[in-house]
């Protein structure tokens, strides 16, 4: 069943990780795809992949958003697919570890604009399409434990961007909700991902409960779960395996 047959969806940081996944699973579903990443080779083979696998319409956007002028983002081609986008994922977001003592302003900066204010724009450009058609998903990514506010050793700053976002999230679902809008968040846990090492895989995994990270493919069932049902709004949804449970207890999610 092709359950979003007809819609277009932008996938920022859709390229490869949690992204690509939910990439595949829109393709899947019948969505008409614009993806995002900061690779033209590695565009080039998602797209060829989506369309040879699935039939499907895709597109590709290559934008190094950490190389962008904020101010300049709604000129950019990216914006001009997601302010026509009936659903919007953002699985883009830099991570740091740093004390805050340790924390430069660049620092301050980018896990500010980056996690926090650029995602924020995004959605504030695909709401007013999705209002006209009194339809539109959202979906964004928090991090581990931030649906909930508590104390981090070395994430202060990452972790503090990310909570915000759950703001931004409820705020959207309660205002727009009369639209036909959804808004939602997954808080994940530590995913296996090409993005992290295989040591700091190592050492992660000891983190999880169960002693294993979370696939990819569990990240992209939840997501399609939240963008297929209209009545999920405004979820904080903690994909966690219940790490985040003990956080306030062991600082279970801190590294160091």
């Amino acid at each position: 069943m092709n359950i979003f047959e007809g819609k277009t969806a932008v996938v920022i940081g859709g390229s490869g990780g949690i992204g690509l996944e939910i990439s595949k699973i829109l393709a899947r579903n019948g969505a008409s795809l614009t993806i995002h990443g900061r690779d033209d080779k590695k565009l080039k083979k998602v797209s060829d992949e989506l369309q040879k696998q699935f039939n499907s319409n895709v597109k590709t956007v290559n934008l190094d958003l950490e190389k962008t002028d904020f101010l300049n983002i709604d000129s950019t081609l990216l914006n001009k697919f997601v302010s026509v986008a009936d659903i919007l994922c953002v699985c883009y977001g830099p991570f740091l570890q740093e004390s805050v003592d340790q924390m430069t302003a660049q620092q301050w900066k980018d896990m500010s604009l980056l996690n926090y204010a650029l995602p924020g724009f995004f959605v504030s450009s695909a709401l007013k399409n999705m209002m006209n058609k009194k339809w539109g998903r959202i979906l964004l990514f928090g991090g581990t434990g931030t649906s909930f506010r508590t104390e981090y050793k070395t994430n202060a700053a990452y972790a503090g961007a990310k909570s915000a976002l759950g703001i931004l999230v409820q705020s959207v679902a309660s205002n727009y909700a009369d639209y036909g809008i959804t808004c939602n968040a997954i808080m994940p846990g530590f995913v296996d991902t090409e993005y992290i090492g295989p040591q700091q895989k190592t050492e992660l995994a000891k983190k999880m409960p169960g002693g294993k990270l979370i696939k990819e493919e569990s990240v992209a069932s939840a997501a399609e779960f939240l963008l297929s049902n209209g009545d999920l709004n405004g979820v904080l949804l903690r994909l966690d395996r219940g790490l985040s449970a003990n956080l306030g207890r062991n600082n279970a999610l801190n590294l160091t």
